[in-house]
C-alpha cells in the first residue's frame, strides 16, 4: 500500500487523504485512536523519509503540464538532461513544475522512492529529505504535492497537512544563549551581519560566506542588495543550517535615535521572514557590534528587548531563539540586560 513510511497506521490517515482535501490534528488523533503525543511520534517519521522530486512530468490522461513554473533553488535546467540524478549537495539550480489536475488544481509533484518514478517516463530528479521540501512547497504557488501519481495509487499531501507535520513537536518559545562559531551551530537559519551589498565582507559576515561555500555568494547576487534594517533569506548551502538570513545593521551614530530603531528592525524583520519559511530555530550573531560600532552592551539590550517583543506577539508559534556570542564578554553583556531586569530589580 501506497506510504510516506513504514509505519502500518500512517495508512488510515493516507486513506482518508484520498477523500478529504485536507486533515486536521484532532482528525489524526481519531483515526489513530491515540493520544496527540502519540500521533506526534508517528507523524514525526514522516519527517525522516526521503522524497524524489521529479522534472519534466510527461503528459498523462488525468494531468497536463501548464506553462508556469515554480523555481527552487537547485539544479540549473540548461545543464540537466533527461536520466540524471542530482542530490541537495549539489550548487545548481531546479525547476519544479506544477502539474494540474482535473479540477484545475496546481500541484507539485513528489516520489516515495525511485520505484514510483520509475512507472512514468524518464525525467531528472532531485533527491531531498522531506522537511525541507515541505517548507519550500509552503511559500510556493499552489495546493500542495501529489504524491506517486503514476499508477492510479497518487494521493494529495495538501498544505494543511504540511503544516500540520511542521508543527510536530515545535520547540517553545524561548532565548538561549551560545559562546562559540555561529557558522557550526545546527540551527534551521543562521543569520548574517551583513553589509547593503550582501556580498560578503569581513567578520561573521566574511565567516559565513567562507563556511557556506561560493554557491552562498551567487545566490546573493541575485538579490539585489538590501537596505539597513531590512532581511533577506538564502539557502545554507555547505553550513549546517538549511538557510541563512541577510540583516544589515546600522552603524551606530550616538544619541542618534534612529540607530535603535534600525538595529531592533533587523531582529524583528529576520524572525518575520524566518515565520514566513516556517523555520523554528533560529541563530543571531550581535548585529552591528564589530566594525559598524555599536557598543555591545547598548546592542545586547536593543537585541533582548526586540526578540522578546516578537516572541510575546507571537505566542503560539514555537521559535527558539539563539544569541551567538563570538566570547565570554558578550556573553556577559546579554546576562547583564537579563541581570537588569530580573524580579526586584528596579
Amino acid at each position: 500500500m501506497l506510504r510516506l513510511c513504514r509505519h502500518e497506521k500512517i495508512d488510515l490517515i493516507l486513506t482518508y487523504l484520498q477523500n478529504h482535501e485536507f486533515i486536521t490534528r484532532p482528525k489524526v488523533d481519531e483515526l489513530l485512536g491515540v493520544s496527540q503525543t502519540t500521533s506526534s511520534r508517528i507523524l514525526k517519521r514522516m519527517l525522516q523519509k526521503t522524497l524524489i522530486v521529479r522534472d519534466g512530468i510527461g503528459r498523462k490522461t488525468k494531468y497536463r503540464l501548464p506553462e508556469a513554473a515554480c523555481h527552487g533553488r537547485r539544479i540549473d535546467p540548461e545543464h540537466a538532461k533527461v536520466g540524471d540524478t542530482f542530490t541537495n549537495e549539489e550548487p545548481m539550480r531546479f525547476a519544479l513544475h506544477h502539474i494540474q489536475t482535473e479540477d484545475g488544481k496546481r500541484w507539485l509533484v513528489a516520489f516515495t522512492s525511485r520505484e514510483e518514478y520509475e512507472k512514468g517516463e524518464d525525467a531528472s530528479t532531485m533527491a531531498e529529505g522531506i522537511k525541507p521540501m515541505l517548507r519550500r512547497c509552503g511559500v510556493m504557488p499552489g495546493e500542495g504535492f501529489i504524491i506517486n501519481p503514476w499508477g492510479g495509487k497518487a494521493f494529495l499531501l495538501t498544505k494543511e497537512l504540511m503544516q500540520l507535520i511542521l508543527d510536530v513537536n515545535k520547540p517553545e518559545n524561548g532565548i538561549y544563549f551560545e559562546v562559540g562559531d555561529i557558522t557550526k551551530l545546527d540551527v534551521e537559519v543562521i543569520v548574517n551581519a551583513a553589509n547593503k551589498s550582501l556580498l560578503g565582507g569581513g567578520g561573521v559576515d566574511g565567516a559565513i560566506h567562507r563556511a557556506a561555500g561560493p554557491g552562498l555568494l551567487e545566490e546573493c547576487r541575485t538579490l539585489g542588495g538590501c537596505e539597513v534594517g531590512e532581511a533577506k533569506i538564502t539557502g545554507g548551502y555547505d553550513l549546517k543550517a538549511e538557510f541563512v538570513i541577510h540583516t544589515v545593521g546600522p552603524r551606530y551614530r550616538k544619541d542618534d535615535p534612529e540607530c535603535p530603531r534600525l538595529l531592533a528592525a533587523c531582529y524583528t524583520n529576520s524572525l518575520e521572514l524566518a515565520k514566513k519559511y516556517n523555520l523554528h530555530v533560529i541563530a543571531f550573531p550581535a548585529i552591528s557590534t564589530g566594525v559598524y560600532g555599536y557598543p555591545p552592551q547598548e546592542a545586547a539590550r536593543v537585541a533582548l528587548r526586540a526578540v522578546e517583543k516578537w516572541l510575546t506577539a507571537n505566542p503560539d508559534y514555537g521559535m527558539a531563539v539563539v544569541m551567538s556570542c563570538y566570547d565570554q564578554k558578550m556573553r556577559q553583556c546579554y546576562q547583564n540586560v537579563i541581570d537588569a531586569y530580573a524580579p526586584g530589580k528596579e
